[in-house]
């Protein structure tokens, strides 16, 4: 436990083995001792994985010698192997007795490997995790129905929280006690939800043509129905909205052109959502001019809507946006890099940033040495296909090793792939958000990604893939439509 580790470094603690021969001793027992920290673990699988949820009960029974009960979890006919570390495989034996004989079991080094033989055996295997070990290249499994990222979560309700207990004879543990209290490095849980922080991205909005006249006639905040369940809980909520709020905005022709603008109506969607943080690096940001965009930056900062990747000035729009959460702070940088000229920012006209990569590879690698999460946003060519194309991987891993956190490309009208580059989430098009593109199933499919931060850390990805429908509104996938889309998805991010 790292909360120790102080102690072995100051030199009058060491470490053993043997049992028998140690005045202080860690364990995992269901129950608190003197010396107590509570402890989360989480079930798990790969990232690329469609597995979503398990109970209890089933653990139970998989644990007891029916590895059929979990079967769910496996594409193939083959029960799931657990996959576990010796620590992990403790944490499990603490709550269910030792595993059955027959038990599929896998026993693996470290957290690494444990991440990489989910990925292996993708197909058919699970695993638990520390909750603040969690690895955004797994998918957190629901156990019971319990979100163990939401405020509801109750640990002591949840089946896998255990106690790590220091034990000793009294004059030992007192004094070790005393030298945990003098270097506060004693961790009273692994799941602090003061330091966890929800952020969620989101694609394209253009409150315009069809979907501004499907508002006009079904009310301003109906798009939000079918997302707010997954997006209420967000600390940060951010969209790429491409459209300007202009004064001489027309009513909506839901069979207008692509010269787009938004009524300043509109903007009651976006509070109703509770958007924190607009990105400003859309390729229609000045369809009515620079003083439409104007305006609309002022409607932000009134509104108290944080932006980025757009702004009065060149400097001002490639300037980064920071913020802090729950200790975990920000930055929030992004650019266009396809044009067209007229929605850049220049030193006559308000815009999107240029991409002016000398810059921007400074500037993110500065912004990665003073903050703990960097999200970058981009304004790719635009493709309608989910496969991502080389020169935008290329870029993306590029920064991704420069020290973005998180890279998304906010051009996609259809949904594309992910990549896992540099310790990096990469998302190359999360598709739509609001928006009327209804022509085929690839523009009404769509993301939004739940980032999960904790300590100063991604630690988690989670995705709600939706359908929008009637021009304006996104849905939930039923199931058999995620499994189909993520499948899809998957296979095109190389998986």
């Amino acid at each position: 436990m790292n909360a120790l580790q102080p102690l072995l470094e100051s030199g009058r603690y060491g470490r053993t083995a043997e049992l028998e021969a140690a005045d202080l001793v860690l364990d995992y027992e269901r129950v608190p001792g003197a010396v107590t920290a509570e402890w989360v673990y989480v079930p798990v699988v790969a990232f690329a994985s469609t597995a979503e949820s398990l109970r209890w009960s089933d653990v139970q029974r998989y644990w007891a010698g029916e590895p059929e009960a979990l079967l769910s979890l496996s594409t193939t006919t083959t029960p799931p192997t657990f996959v576990a570390t010796p620590e992990t495989l403790r944490a499990m034996t603490s709550l269910l007795g030792n595993p059955a004989p027959n038990l599929p079991l896998q026993l693996v080094a470290d957290h690494p490997a444990l991440v990489a033989a989910l990925w292996e055996g993708r197909a058919a295997a699970w695993g638990i995790l520390a909750f603040h070990d969690l690895d955004m290249q797994t998918k957190v499994l629901t156990l019971d129905r319990a979100d163990v990222f939401s405020d509801a979560f109750v640990a002591e309700d949840y089946p896998l929280t255990t106690r790590l207990n220091l034990k000793g004879e009294t004059e030992a543990l007192g004094q070790a006690v005393d030298d945990l209290n003098a270097l506060g490095t004693w961790q009273a849980t692994n799941r602090n939800p003061e330091r966890l922080t929800r952020l969620v991205l989101t694609g394209v909005t253009a409150l315009s043509r069809a979907t501004a006249f499907q508002m006009e006639q079904r009310g301003i905040t109906v798009p939000a129905d079918g997302i707010m369940p997954f997006i209420e809980d967000a600390h940060l909520l951010h969209t790429s909205n491409e459209v300007a709020f202009a004064e001489n905005c027309p009513f909506p022709d839901p069979y207008g052109g692509v010269i787009f603008c938004s009524q300043d109506e509109y903007l009651g969607l976006l509070t109703h959502i509770g958007l924190d943080i607009v990105e400003l690096t859309g390729n229609h940001v000045n369809d009515y001019g620079p003083a439409a965009f104007r305006r609309t930056l002022d409607i932000y900062a009134a509104n108290n809507i944080a932006t980025y990747g757009g702004g009065y000035t060149p400097e001002d729009a490639r300037d980064a946006y920071l913020t802090t959460h729950q200790g975990n702070s920000l930055a929030f940088i992004g650019c266009n890099a396809v044009g067209p000229f007229t929605a850049w920012a220049s030193e006559t006209r308000e815009g999107s940033a240029p991409c002016d990569e000398a810059f921007l590879e400074a500037e993110v690698a500065r912004l990665a040495a003073e903050v703990d999460v960097v999200v970058l946003s981009f304004q790719e060519f635009e493709f309608y296909r989910y496969s991502v194309g080389l020169e935008q991987l290329r870029r993306f891993e590029k920064y991704a090793a420069l020290g973005a956190d998180v890279i998304i490309g906010s051009q996609a009208h259809q949904p594309q792939g992910f990549t896992f580059s540099s310790g990096a989430f990469l998302h190359h098009g999360l598709g739509n958000l609001f928006f009327d593109q209804m022509q085929n199933i690839g523009t009404r499919q769509m993301f939004i990604d739940k980032v999960i931060i904790y300590e100063g850390r991604v630690i988690n990805v989670v995705l709600f893939t939706g359908l929008i429908e009637e021009f304006c509104c996104p849905r939930p996938m039923t199931a058999p439509e995620r499994v189909d889309f993520l499948n899809t998805i998957f296979g095109a991010s190389g998986w």
